[in-house]
């Protein structure tokens, strides 16, 4: 899927800063889509520079979304960010920039971005929002219009001033995981069939699947338990690779554990003593997710010879 990220700025004034697109032009708040190896932080740090001469930093995660569009859907990651320097100015992605009244936002700014707006505005802290948008016959009108007509004709453009044609960011592999504790705190842990190793009951995501769905779907399949969510605790991006993994907590609601054809053997440790033959990424996932930090972790983390799309 493709992977991207907006940032919410809000001025002295309860201003919020929004730009107009040039491929749609509708209003949204600044942002783009992930180059490989790249984490949500930092892309939406660039993004909002690119697009509007404005230095940010991100300081909370407040929304998570998954817009399915063919063939693969958008995964977005929304941040409340703070000013660090820079001035106001547009770009060829950006031909109007400014900030607006949050009281009386411009007509021509699609549902989606209004919603991930009010998302940021009210959120106060602990777990980000995450859903599914829906997507309707006008949104898949204006999708053909834009990959269809303004895409080529923005390339038609470039090659006759002599530049070179654009090229999309990639498509990213997702995968997610669910640390699940125990009364005592100890973590759930799954010793594989295939490799002696424990891991954390999770995946790899399928095709326009939400990583929160394929959190569910495969602690569910490798446990046979039923859990809830209940945080985003840590978001991880193997080096220079277009793979990202999402670490979720959860809690159970149901079901058995039961071994099955990749769950040779279930066990509850302590984080910070877990078996030799653990996954050391995972370790790292834990000890992030018992921290008590109140926001999402984002790290750059060295990729394993364990896969961990199987």
């Amino acid at each position: 899927m493709k992977i991207g990220s907006n940032g919410i700025l809000v001025n002295q004034f309860s201003q919020v800063l929004l730009i107009r697109r040039d491929d749609t032009r509708t209003f949204a708040p600044p942002g783009g889509l992930m180059e490989k190896g790249e984490l949500p932080t930092d892309n939406v740090v660039r993004e909002v520079r690119e697009e509007t001469g404005l230095i940010v930093m991100p300081v909370r995660l407040t929304g998570l979304y998954f817009w399915p569009l063919k063939p693969t859907g958008v995964l977005n990651f929304t941040f409340r960010c703070l000013q660090r320097g820079g001035e106001l100015q547009t770009s060829p992605e950006s031909p109007q920039v400014g900030f607006f009244s949050t009281n009386q936002l411009p007509r021509n700014m699609l549902q989606v971005h209004r919603q991930r707006l009010e998302h940021a505005l009210t959120h106060v802290g602990g777990a980000p929002h995450w859903q599914t948008a829906k997507t309707g016959l006008f949104t898949e009108i204006g999708r053909w219009l834009v990959f269809n007509l303004i895409y080529p004709f923005k390339d038609w453009r470039r090659a006759r001033r002599g530049e070179s044609p654009y090229v999309a960011p990639p498509d990213w592999r997702v995968g997610a995981f669910v640390v699940v504790r125990d009364e005592s705190g100890q973590v759930l842990w799954i010793r594989r069939r295939d490799r002696d190793v424990w891991n954390l009951p999770g995946g790899g995501g399928r095709v326009m699947e939400p990583p929160w769905e394929t959190a569910v779907r495969e602690t569910y399949e490798e446990t046979g338990l039923h859990v809830r969510l209940t945080n985003l605790t840590g978001v991880y991006v193997y080096e220079n690779e277009s793979h990202m993994i999402l670490t979720f907590t959860g809690e159970v609601t149901g079901g058995t554990l039961t071994p099955n054809p990749e769950a040779a053997e279930f066990g509850w440790f302590t984080p910070g003593a877990e078996p030799p033959n653990t996954v050391p990424q995972h370790i790292e996932r834990v000890a992030d997710a018992v921290s008590g930090h109140s926001h999402t972790l984002f790290r750059i983390q060295s990729k394993q010879s364990v896969s961990e799309f199987e």
